[in-house]
């Protein structure tokens, strides 16, 4: 039987969910997933990926179930130290994640690009699915409070809590960065694309700005699914995703677009066809149609002990 070739795109925690849920059907998909690197720093002298490590590490089975991100069982000690020299970090490293940060780092400044360097990470972690850098490139998204102040956007989000109401948004990086080698050549060819359910602004807006990328979109519209971010009526409680979600609806907000369903599918209404609406969320269905796309419910929470073969299945139903 013929493999299901299968582009997924985005990065985070979200998406990371969805990306292990189809990598764990096996030889029925083939899988290429393109993660944004907008979210990439330097930080402590070293080139952190905070998406495509969730991805990796997600998929590998190394996540912190617990806080969605980072390793399980990972010590702290480094961090402990640096808090004891500097004060205070705000961005955590764990010992097991700064392994790889090191190697990461030491392969880009001895020449290997960040594709390279992913792919090596990916097999040597058991990974059966390509995992790319939407780029090579080092872009960054950016967020300009009302305040006047432009952060980086892991500065807003773990720093800040993404507390600070947003003005702008903005890629900052070569005004003409390409995608990784072979991203178009997969979406050209693939059955369904997958826009996962990430940030709109920070996950997916540096994919959609890399050349070639929106419109290699657009001309595989009709292959191509919106998983909702948002699911409205479901009251949120954990800490973490309060965060998350606070950050996704002040950058909607600033780009124009309402934090719900139908404000998420009007970001995407040039590059896909169809929605992925969460049940709960059933009222708002003719309001996502109304932006051209065709809305399609179904179970799209991804939260630990949930089952993903209801959201795989009307997935793999719009092939």
């Amino acid at each position: 039987m013929t493999s299901l070739k299968v582009v997924g795109l985005g990065g985070g925690i979200g998406a990371s969910r969805l990306w292990k849920a189809l990598l764990a059907r096996g030889g029925e998909i083939d899988l290429t997933l393109a993660v944004n690197t907008g979210e990439d720093l330097w930080i402590h002298g070293l080139r952190v990926c905070p998406d495509l490590d969730t991805v990796l590490y997600a998929l590998s089975g190394r996540q912190d179930s617990e806080r969605g991100w980072g390793v399980r069982d990972e010590t702290w000690r480094c961090m402990e130290t640096l808090g004891e020299i500097e004060g205070r970090q705000w961005f955590n490293l764990g010992d097991r994640d700064l392994a790889v940060h090191l190697y990461r780092t030491g392969r880009l400044r001895a020449g290997h690009t960040l594709s390279e360097i992913t792919s090596d990470l990916a097999r040597r972690l058991g990974l059966g699915c390509r995992i790319l850098p939407a780029t090579d490139a080092e872009i960054t998204t950016r967020v300009v409070t009302s305040g006047g102040r432009d952060l980086h956007y892991q500065e807003f989000l773990v720093r800040e809590q993404a507390t600070a109401d947003v003005t702008d948004t903005y890629i900052r990086g070569p005004a003409l960065a390409a995608p990784a080698a072979g991203l178009l050549a997969h979406i050209a060819s693939a059955d369904l694309i997958i826009i996962g359910p990430s940030n709109p602004v920070a996950s997916l807006g540096p994919i959609l700005h890399l050349t070639g990328v929106r419109e290699a979109l657009k001309t595989a519209r009709h292959r191509t699914v919106v998983v909702t971010p948002i699911v409205a009526s479901v009251p949120i409680t954990d800490p973490g995703e309060n965060t998350r979600a606070r950050s996704r609806a002040r950058l909607l907000a600033a780009a124009g677009f309402a934090a719900d369903p139908a404000g998420v599918a009007a970001f995407y209404t040039d590059v896909a066809s169809t929605f992925l609406l969460d049940r709960a969320d059933l009222p708002q269905l003719p309001a996502v149609e109304k932006q051209g796309l065709r809305a399609v419910p179904t179970d799209t929470l991804l939260h630990q002990g949930a089952d993903p073969a209801p959201l795989i299945t009307a997935l793999l139903a719009r092939r």
